[in-house]
């Protein structure tokens, strides 16, 4: 599948390099020129958000410009996608190599370790499955702060505490109504899933052939005064109401009890399944293909269409386009139709309209991490305490955000000495435009740019999504997901009705809930996050970008090159700087079986890669 992916690819690329998207080798087209190029989709002419128009006419308006519409026929790329992904039969007589081997999690751990050993296939990088203790409590919950999807979690509402309280008043649970009362509680809150693919609040969440389903989950936990995040409790999938869902509460109240029923406690195994195949959708979807690739493409288009190639802002961000736009054609025609649509829980069409509900919903400003971080319960002069050792993105991400915003500060003062000079600038104002205009971006949340602090902020956002939060959800995919017991696509069973049915559970309903009798699927579901993960080149890091940024600034004006330059080079040292501090952030966690590392500036991809 991997390879069949990276074919088409290469195909995409040719067709980018021919047009000019992404040229191997830079193109003399003035400004002009390039608007023609770069246009976005009619609103409603597909399924997606904004993006690229891919087949512009541009015959006689381009110099040079070749009928894009002969060379490139969209509808045959989706015809061979599919086409292609029929080498994926769906009946595997023979797994060899993806084969779970046996009817129990033991068995299908043993498998993975074999084949770990023997390095098979996509099998070359470790997997949470190696672990031990992988199901645990603490590694379900460690994965909020510091897993492939660190960005979601968030401090529980008055509402959900009392909601939990009152469930847990009904099932008796007086020692947990205690535990919940003492506070500090944050919750992974995925209750909104219904609403956002217009679905009544009753209706099961689940495929279009009804084999796979989706959980509207929410998670409650716990984080203690010396840092670990503990459980409490979990509604598989919420359906409007606690009365019509079905919560568990964990017996386990706080992480010093016994671990020894963690095993074989499988009605609470089942539900943290729930909670993971949620949190899935919640990952995969939103936070990384939808905030991160698909906003910043819009981010891309908006800026060919607003900046001369010798303004400072598109200067800034232009390298930070590396690729993307070829590969997000490639999720568009490929990855989204013939494989997210074909392992998740929702319809194909409920996918969709998923995808446009989070771009839709996107908040810019609100996303910026300083007040994403305080809105979600984790104050940036809090992240210093002990209490917080363990989420160590927050707190890499903060100090990230902070070396950005002092580079692009520093460079763009230079040009825009007041905030009358940022209000006046006709392509500030184009750029504002294109992005907030139904026409266009539809990003109506980017900010109208009057001040110099307000262009400062937008424009590290826009590296911000590009580049370290693009890193931090795409390339720890393969480590916690390749290993699908940990983290389902979807649930491959009816979801239990009521606790009573729920506290029956065994093994047999967990292995049952898997798709170990889908084999396609799930091929699909352990290339998926091995694809997605390929190790970042050393030229396309961010040290390189802030050594490039240096060496841009020959030819251009004395005062002018200095300026650029000692910033680039005052971002290269704070990078190096960084990557101390996270490494010794890294070395505090409480798990000491995984380093956090995928931050590290050597590690951190300078755009969209893949």
């Amino acid at each position: 599948m991997t390879e069949v992916f990276l074919r088409i690819q290469k195909r995409l690329e040719s067709y980018f390099d021919m047009a000019g998207f992404e040229p191997s080798v830079p193109q003399d087209r003035d400004f002009e020129e390039r608007k023609l190029l770069y246009t976005f989709q009619e609103p409603g002419s597909d399924l997606y958000p904004p993006h690229l128009h891919m087949t512009p006419n541009i015959v006689g308006k381009v110099r040079g410009a070749l009928d894009l519409s002969q060379l490139f026929d969209f509808s045959r790329l989706l015809d061979t996608g599919s086409l292609l992904f029929q080498v994926i039969p769906d009946e595997v007589v023979d797994w060899y190599h993806d084969h779970p081997e046996g009817a129990t999690i033991a068995a299908i751990e043993r498998s993975n370790r074999i084949l770990l050993k023997e390095k098979k296939d996509i099998y070359t990088e470790p997997n949470i499955g190696e672990r031990s203790d992988w199901y645990t409590d603490a590694v379900f919950a460690q994965q909020s702060f510091t897993g492939a999807n660190p960005v979601t979690i968030q401090a529980a509402s008055n509402d959900w505490v009392e909601k939990f309280i009152e469930e847990a008043k009904a099932q008796s649970k007086d020692a947990m109504i205690n535990v919940i009362k003492e506070g500090s509680l944050y919750m992974q809150d995925n209750s909104y899933y219904r609403a956002a693919v217009d679905t009544p609040a009753a209706a099961e969440l689940k495929s279009k052939d009804g084999t796979r389903f989706c959980c509207a989950s929410v998670t409650l936990l716990q984080l203690t005064p010396e840092g670990k995040l503990h459980p409490l409790a979990i509604i598989i999938d919420y359906k409007g109401s606690m009365g019509n869902s079905v919560t568990i509460f964990n017996k386990r109240y706080v992480p010093s009890d016994s671990v020894n029923s963690e095993g074989t406690d499988w009605p609470w195994r089942y539900a943290k399944t729930c909670a993971q195949s949620s949190d899935w959708t919640r990952h995969e979807i939103t936070a990384h293909l939808t905030n991160c690739h698909l906003v910043e493409e819009v981010v891309i288009v908006a800026a060919h269409r607003s900046f001369r190639r010798d303004h400072p802002v598109y200067k800034i961000l232009m390298p930070h386009w590396l690729k993307t736009l070829t590969i997000n054609a490639g999720a568009r025609s490929t990855l989204v139709p013939s494989i997210i649509v074909e392992i998740n829980g929702f319809t194909e069409a409920q996918t969709y309209a998923f995808i446009r509900h989070e771009y839709e919903n996107f908040d810019w400003k609100a996303n910026y991490v300083p007040a994403l971080l305080e809105r979600r319960g984790f104050a940036l002069k809090d992240l210093t305490d002990s209490k917080f050792k363990n989420y160590v993105y927050g707190k890499d991400i903060s100090l990230m955000w902070q070396v950005l915003h002092k580079f692009v500060s520093s460079v763009l003062k230079l040009f825009y000495p007041d905030d009358a000079s940022v209000a006046s600038d006709s392509s500030l104002i184009t750029w504002t435009s294109e992005m907030r205009g139904k026409s266009s971006g539809n990003m109506k949340s980017f900010p109208v740019l009057n001040s110099f602090d307000e262009l400062v902020d937008a424009v590290v956002m826009c590296i911000h999504i590009a580049s370290p939060q693009h890193t931090a959800v795409n390339y720890l995919q393969n480590y916690y997901q390749a290993f699908i017991p940990n983290k389902p696509p979807a649930i491959y069973a009816p979801l239990p009705k009521t606790i009573a049915e729920l506290d029956k559970y065994t093994e047999k309903e967990l292995i049952a809930s898997l798709p170990v009798n889908y084999p396609r699927e799930w091929l699909m579901a352990t290339h998926l996050p091995y694809l997605l993960s390929m190790q970042v080149a050393e030229q396309e890091t961010l040290f390189e970008y802030a050594l490039s940024v240096a060496k841009s600034t020959e030819g251009v004006d004395g005062a002018e090159q200095v300026h650029v330059k000692d910033a680039a080079l005052q971002l290269y040292d704070d990078l190096v700087t960084l990557g101390g501090i996270f490494e010794a952030y890294s070395d505090e966690m409480d798990d000491k079986t995984v380093k956090y590392q995928v931050l590290d500036p050597e590690r951190t991809a300078v755009s969209i890669l893949i």
